[in-house]
């Protein structure tokens, strides 16, 4: 009786020993075969109210467990549920009579409190158990809703948190499997021994148990590495995107204008005053001859004479009243009509590094008007010519043949080859927009008072490489120097 009644001590301490296991909850419990799928706002309560558990109990383990592996896992559980949380709360939005509940229900209430009690190795094969039991119950609860379907949204949602829970039931019975068993059994039988042998009675035998051997079998570890997906951050800098507009050709074709000067008719008064009229009527000569007859008496009257007197160099007094001020000039002038060539398309964008002083080279239609323009046969000059000073030259303007002028000479330049250049303005209105050309001095020739060019086009002279003038390659001659310019044929 003694013998039996010492050993049956020591299940009792192994239960003493033992953690209190979690309690159950209505959504602890392992789901029936035949139960159906719960209704929205069920399935919504249970699902967030099991997130939330699993939050915290996980949040409390990363404080209390010493066990790398159970402190990994509950690190991945705060991360998997919070965002499980977030997506349940954006899912559920807008379904009516559902709402995501903010605390923790009683049962779940009681088990944090257990977990908060619980210290050491007891922590983390309570937190390990409690884990296993919600997992379970969660798989079972996403899983009937995910095969009937109650509402669309939180069955797409379902369906895709199921295999997340699965994976992490499957993770925590393996961590639970590799947990050392409860020692038991020690403390008590000790307790009872000293007990034993510090009685009175000598009559009662005493029973020491040596510690149990305990054998642990440690399987071989499941590793399992989850890699989740990188963020890639690609910083794209925005590209930088050089357009060279080439300067547009504007033409302005300026009528001669029109000046229009209405003169009034002037007012004309002469004043003619009444001339002066003399008659001097001087007395009749009357002679009396007594003839032997009767005397015949005639009277003989002679014309008077009218006499005008008019002053000597006397003009009439013509008064001329002319209107006070200048004349009113009306100037009507028309618009000027500008003609833009825009090219049809999409500009051509073409990446260029020049050296510094260096020029960009023409382009093919560049280069064939320029040889127009530098060609021998293009001015029809004789090769002798006549100096004029540079004075001369840069008052003159430049012509072709038709009679076009082509712009103006500002400047003569003598390049670093001995050639001396005519730098014209061509283009523009009004100054604005004038390109500066040179051309070579022995391609143009004197017609008269005017320096002429044969064979080229305004076209041409604005589509000409325009010239620099900070190119230190040529230098300007002073206006008391000569220029060598043939004659025209």
């Amino acid at each position: 009786m003694a013998i039996v009644a010492s050993t049956a001590l020591v299940p009792m301490a192994s239960l003493a020993q033992t953690p209190p296991s979690a309690p159950q909850s209505a959504q602890s419990r392992p789901a029936q075969p035949d139960a159906q799928a719960p209704a929205a706002a069920d399935f919504v309560n249970k699902a967030a109210v099991s997130n939330m558990f699993e939050i915290q109990s996980s949040q409390l383990a990363q404080q209390k467990s010493q066990n790398d592996r159970v402190r990994q896992f509950a690190q991945r559980m705060v991360q998997d549920h919070t965002a499980a949380t977030d997506k349940l709360k954006s899912t559920a939005q807008g379904i009516q009579g559902v709402t995501v509940p903010a605390s923790l229900d009683q049962p779940h209430e009681q088990m944090m409190q257990t977990l908060q009690n619980a210290s050491g190795a007891g922590f983390d094969r309570a937190y390990v158990q409690m884990q296993v039991t919600a997992h379970r119950d969660a798989v079972n609860l996403f899983d009937q809703y995910a095969q009937n379907e109650d509402n669309p949204q939180l069955k797409q949602f379902a369906q895709q948190t199921l295999p997340t829970l699965r994976e992490h039931l499957q993770s925590v019975e393996q961590i639970q499997t590799a947990l050392p068993p409860a020692q038991v059994g020690a403390t008590q039988g000790n307790q009872q021994t000293a007990q034993n042998q510090g009685g009175q009675n000598p009559s009662r035998i005493v029973v020491q148990q040596p510690a149990p051997t305990v054998r642990v079998d440690q399987a071989s570890p499941q590793v399992m590495v989850q890699q989740p997906q990188p963020q890639v951050t690609v910083n794209q800098a925005q590209p930088e995107i050089t357009v060279r507009q080439p300067q547009p050709t504007v033409t302005v074709d300026i009528p001669q204008p029109e000046i229009t000067v209405r003169m009034p008719q002037p007012d004309v008064n002469v004043a003619m005053a009444q001339p002066q009229v003399q008659v001097r009527q001087p007395q009749p000569q009357v002679q009396i001859q007594q003839p032997q007859q009767q005397p015949q008496v005639q009277v003989e009257r002679a014309q008077p004479k009218v006499e005008v007197q008019q002053q000597a160099n006397a003009e009439p007094k013509v008064q001329m009243q002319q209107a006070q001020g200048q004349p009113t000039v009306h100037y009507e002038r028309a618009e000027p009509r500008v003609v833009v060539n825009q090219p049809q398309g999409q500009p051509q964008v073409r990446i260029e590094r020049m050296g510094e002083g260096e020029q960009a080279a023409a382009t093919p239609q560049q280069q064939q008007q320029q040889a127009a323009v530098s060609s021998p046969q293009a001015t029809g000059a004789l090769p002798s010519g006549q100096a004029i000073a540079v004075s001369r030259v840069t008052d003159m303007n430049l012509y072709n043949a038709r009679g076009n002028e082509l712009g103006d000479i500002e400047r003569v330049v003598q390049g670093s080859d001995g050639k001396q250049y005519i730098v014209i303005g061509a283009g523009g209105f009004l100054g604005i927009g004038e390109r500066k050309v040179a051309i070579p001095t022995e391609r143009v020739a004197m017609q008269g008072d005017r320096l002429v060019i044969q064979g080229v086009t305004e076209d041409q002279i604005r589509s000409m490489q325009p010239f620099d003038n900070s190119n230190r390659n040529f230098r300007e001659l002073d206006k008391n120097q000569q220029v060598q310019i043939n004659a025209m044929r």
